[in-house]
Formats: C-alpha cells, sequence, structure tokens
C-alpha cells in the first residue's frame, strides 16, 4: 500500500508584517504536487503577467526564495529524495532569472519604485 504525503508550503500570515497581495504561495504550491514541468509553466505564466508590475514581481522573488528553503529543508532531512533536489536547483534558476530582471530593468533605481518599497 502507497501513502501519499503532500507537502503544504508555509504561507506568511499579517501577524508577522508580510501581507500577501497574490496566491502566488498556493500556486507553486500546487504545482509542486505535479513536477518540475508545471512549476516552470506556473512560472512563465506568472512572470509575464507581472513582468511590468514591481510590487508583484518582487512578490514573485520572494515566493521563489522561500520555495528554496522550504525544499532545501526537506532534502537536508531525506537526502536521498532526488525530487527535492530537482526542486531546489529549479527554484533556484527561477529566482536568479526574475532577481536578474528586476536588477536589469532598473527597478530598483527610481525614486517613485523605492517609494513603493517602503
Amino acid at each position: 500500500m502507497t501513502t501519499l504525503f503532500m507537502h503544504h508550503y508555509y504561507v506568511p500570515k499579517k501577524a508577522q508584517g508580510y501581507v500577501c497581495k497574490t496566491d502566488a504561495h498556493l500556486q507553486f504550491d500546487n504545482a509542486d504536487h505535479i513536477g518540475t514541468d508545471a512549476i516552470q509553466e506556473t512560472y512563465d505564466r506568472l512572470f509575464e503577467k507581472w513582468k511590468n508590475n514591481l510590487p508583484l514581481l518582487r512578490e514573485l522573488s520572494h515566493v521563489l526564495n522561500h520555495r528554496i528553503g522550504f525544499w532545501d529543508k526537506l532534502h537536508r532531512d531525506d537526502p536521498e529524495n532526488q525530487k527535492y533536489r530537482d526542486y531546489i536547483f529549479l527554484y533556484l534558476e527561477l529566482f536568479e532569472k526574475s532577481h536578474s530582471y528586476i536588477m536589469r530593468k532598473n527597478h530598483y533605481r527610481t525614486r517613485k519604485n523605492w517609494q513603493i518599497l517602503e
């Protein structure tokens, strides 16, 4: 008999000072249950939709960064599981893409955008 064990990612709450503007955490959580292709497709869809909206793009990068830590913790607990390692490297690659896009577009260099971030 096989047991289906589903990981549910921790979503930050208001009490910790961060309010989610989107449901990106849940979308990536659902994609994790399907596989790496679903994660890539979710990222592509969200990035295309939000690439010109700084607060949402920042939240996407924030979510990707947290997903790396989440899967890294599971991988440290069970180093033999190759799926965890694949997810870590995929999320790391996606985070680096979104972060480099933000820096390349100079989103952080204008005064208007700094006011949005405060």
